[in-house]
């Protein structure tokens, strides 16, 4: 077999490309972070040269003199991405990566390895710091804690920017949404922090939100009619209505979770390509309350560090019911930090300053005790409308 040598090529230079046979050219050019749609490839016979698709097995080419993969953009590639070198690292903890500018002009490519406590000094100081520039302590704050990594370091970090007594935290627990074990990791949690924990099980989420019915029974229906892959909605449902209640009871304005940098993005993407406007963020005006989202900037990993073994139990407790829209907007926020180091946040940042007069608005259903947004129809709302009055007061 013999099979063609590989050369990139762009205007500043050419050089070989290694990869294995099985790989397909796009699969070769993903393996050195670069993307496929930036290069065409030819294949060369002497002179001639014929455009090969990106989906062709290195291996396939057999016979082939040589493969030339064109950059077709003045892309000075050099000063972008960095030339890849195998390295070992030994270090336990998670691993990101940054690329920075070098006195030559070259992009480097920086490592670092964070252990979990690095990790909850790294994401305190953001909640410190959206502490002094939202003063939460002076409207009190609810948050939910679900036991996974997220919200169990937003908990790490509430509690140094507040005092206890401006800080209540809860978890719910029901079998097909909430995991009770999570329960246990949130109260261990909370306990070892201080934080004033109130755990809810069926029958007191029933009882606390004026229930004619069963939380069983809601589901149930809801499942009927938006069927099982939605139930993250109805968890979402129950979080939101149960954070308002508890911060109505305790005269607090604050409703924090910990919606992370993927989150925030995989929201706003959905919402960009549906052709929507995008609610507001990091912080959300729902009435006299307000939904605050103090890691809104830090990437999920970095969350996870803070309590790896706790994140990790959280993940193995995961059901496999989603939508399909909502698998994609996470798939391209993860994309994009993953295609270029915090170009995920450039862009979050940026979009809050451009959008900042013009957000997506909320307005109050009081016969559904809802938040609408503008784009729910009149026929979905009175569908919502009547099987939440199939089960409250």
């Amino acid at each position: 077999m013999s099979l063609p040598e590989i050369i990139l090529e762009s205007v500043l230079d050419n050089h070989q490309l290694r990869g294995p046979e099985e790989f397909t050219i796009g699969e070769l050019l993903a393996a050195n972070r670069l993307p496929e749609t930036l290069f065409q490839p030819y294949a060369l016979d002497g002179d001639d040269a014929s455009p090969v698709p990106l989906a062709t097995r290195i291996v396939d080419l057999d016979g082939v003199d040589r493969l030339l993969i064109r950059a077709i953009r003045n892309t000075l590639l050099p000063t972008v991405t960095p030339e890849q070198h195998q390295t070992v690292n030994t270090q336990r903890g998670v691993g990101f990566r940054s690329i920075r500018t070098a006195d030559s002009g070259q992009a480097e490519e920086l490592h670092a390895v964070i252990g979990y406590e690095q990790a909850r000094e790294l994401v305190t100081e953001q909640v410190l710091a959206f502490e002094r520039q939202h003063r939460l302590a002076d409207g009190g704050c609810i948050f939910g804690v679900s036991g996974g990594g997220d919200s169990n370091a937003l908990a790490y970090g509430l509690r140094r920017a507040l005092p206890t007594d401006r800080l209540i935290a809860f978890t719910l627990v029901f079998g097909p949404v909430f995991a009770e074990e999570a329960a246990v990791r949130a109260t261990v949690l909370c306990q070892d922090l201080g934080i004033s924990h109130r755990v809810l099980y069926p029958d007191d989420i029933a009882a606390f939100l004026h229930m004619s019915s069963t939380v069983d029974e809601l589901y149930a229906d809801f499942s009927n009619i938006f069927s099982g892959d939605a139930l993250h909605f109805f968890g979402t449902f129950l979080i939101l209505r149960t954070a308002r209640r508890l911060a109505a009871e305790a005269g607090f304005t604050n409703l924090a979770f910990g919606y992370n940098r993927e989150d925030v993005l995989a929201e706003v993407l959905f919402m960009l390509m549906n052709g929507h406007r995008p609610l507001a963020f990091p912080v959300r005006p729902m009435g006299d309350q307000r939904v605050v989202m103090p890691v809104w900037q830090v990437p999920k990993l970095l969350l996870d560090a803070c309590h790896p073994q706790f994140s990790l139990e959280n993940y193995r407790e995961r059901d496999p019911y989603t939508t399909r829209q909502r698998s994609l907007g996470f798939f391209l926020a993860h994309a994009l930090d993953s295609a270029y180091p915090s170009f995920g946040l450039s862009l979050l940042v940026g979009l809050s300053q451009v959008l900042e007069e013009v957000w997506g608005g909320l307005r109050y259903d009081e016969e559904s005790d809802l938040f609408v947004t503008a784009q729910a129809d009149s026929a979905s709302i009175e569908s919502v409308r009547a099987l939440l009055a199939r089960h409250f007061y």
